[in-house]
């Protein structure tokens, strides 16, 4: 076990190599570099404390849980800024997507106030199945799926990060929706 003093000496590359053989202390160190910058980025721009405390405790709960894959040869700081300008703007997507819905349904006099609580209802079951199925994944396409569709990184990104070729990322994504797909096609009426 090395000492706090010994691991804030310690390059950002150097922890990530601690990190990968499981170091708590290393991760700590991690996290007491980047979380300040972090949290500071997600308020920027969401202007809320608990979004952003959620954020960044998800980002770096994904970094512990992936840790056997971080590539030591990629920037840390350069990948953990990647995974938060995403988080960030996949929150505005999905704040955008659900008060584009609500406004327009809304000023069209299609639902009630009523029939809003319900379509919302039925908007989580959507994304708690939608989430059901991605777990269900094998897991090589579980990775990539969540990497490119949720995370935003591109093939080649990906690839770097799980040290595949882009053609087995991109066999992967393709397996992954085409699963997804399916699933949901032989449960279309969780949304009718």
């Amino acid at each position: 076990m090395q000492t706090f003093n010994e691991l804030s000496e310690k390059q950002d590359r150097e922890l990530v190599e601690l990190l990968k053989n499981s170091s708590y202390e290393a991760f700590g160190e991690l996290y007491a570099r980047f979380r300040g910058p972090l949290m500071f980025f997600c308020k920027r721009y969401l202007k809320n404390e608990a979004d952003t405390e959620d954020i960044v405790h998800d980002i770096f709960l994904q970094i512990w849980e992936t840790r056997h894959v971080l590539n030591t040869e990629l920037s840390f700081s350069g990948y953990i800024q990647t995974i938060t300008k995403n988080r960030v703007f996949y929150k505005f997507r999905k704040t955008e997507i659900h008060s584009h819905f609500v406004l327009n349904t809304l000023a069209n006099g299609i639902i009630d106030s009523t029939n809003e609580t319900e379509n919302l209802i039925m908007d989580n079951d959507y994304e708690f199945f939608l989430n059901e199925l991605i777990e269900r994944l094998p897991t090589r396409q579980k990775e990539v799926f969540k990497l490119s569709r949720i995370e935003g990184f591109t093939y080649k990104e990906i690839s770097e990060l799980l040290q595949i070729s882009i053609p087995a990322v991109q066999k992967h994504a393709s397996l992954a929706l085409k699963k997804i797909k399916e699933h949901l096609q032989q449960h279309a009426d969780i949304h009718a």
